[in-house]
């Protein structure tokens, strides 16, 4: 019955919400307000983000070092700012790159704006934070607007990431991911992060009005890991 009634609201949802975000639009949460470029994944559609801000603000990042990866509109960056934090928001599209600089500025917000293939670009150095609302697709990238949900056929944004992740960590550094249960290959991307000395631990869960249920994950050396860097 869930899954009839989910591609009953897919069939009319989807082409909609395409619609839609053809133009600018607004969006406001906890007081901020943002445009949202055309192509650019929208915050208030989709609930991971907020639900990342939810737990952040149970945190202290005042003073702390916070990395967005794939920052989109900025929303998350934005408001680590404003609480205080020293703020670095990367994303490898231009079109991202180009909204997150603009709310930036419309607010009067001094962060760290960096297009970057996740850590191409951003020297290496350990952050406080790490914020990742990533793309969890199986699919090819072939247009700037799918780089917020395709992965690749191979997952090869997650093989990416675990095996350069360790340069940008220390013992005290927090890495929070968004994972989704619908669409989602939790298991190989807790594989991929396994062989490269990583494992996530659940915090908390969600449910999602069309994905299930959506998780928010710590990820961590292993033991072997910490042991190497010792």
């Amino acid at each position: 019955m869930r899954r009839k009634l989910k591609r009953t609201i897919s069939f009319f949802l989807v082409p909609l919400t395409r619609w839609y975000l053809r133009k600018k639009r607004k969006h406001t949460h906890k007081g901020i307000e943002v445009t949202v470029f055309p192509g650019v994944f929208h915050p208030g559609f989709f609930s991971s983000t907020h639900f990342l801000i939810r737990h952040l603000e149970q945190q202290d990042i005042s003073r702390k070092q916070l990395l967005e990866l794939g920052s989109g509109t900025g929303l998350i960056s934005l408001w680590a700012s404003l609480q205080g934090a020293v703020v670095v928001a990367s994303d490898l599209s231009g079109k991202a790159i180009a909204n997150t600089t603009f709310n930036a500025k419309h607010l009067g917000l001094s962060i760290q704006v960096v297009q970057s293939d996740l850590f191409d670009k951003i020297g290496k150095r350990a952050f406080d934070w790490i914020v990742i609302n990533p793309p969890y697709y199986a699919r090819p990238v072939n247009r700037e607007d799918e780089l917020a949900w395709h992965c690749g056929e191979n997952l090869e944004y997650f093989t990416r990431l675990f095996s350069t992740l360790d340069g940008y960590i220390d013992e005290n550094s927090q890495v929070l991911m968004i994972l989704t249960q619908e669409g989602c290959d939790i298991a190989t991307i807790f594989d991929i992060a396994e062989k490269n000395g990583f494992y996530f631990e659940l915090l908390k869960e969600r449910i999602a009005l069309l994905d299930g249920k959506d998780y928010l994950f710590r990820i961590r050396p292993t033991f072997s890991k910490r042991t190497e860097g010792r």
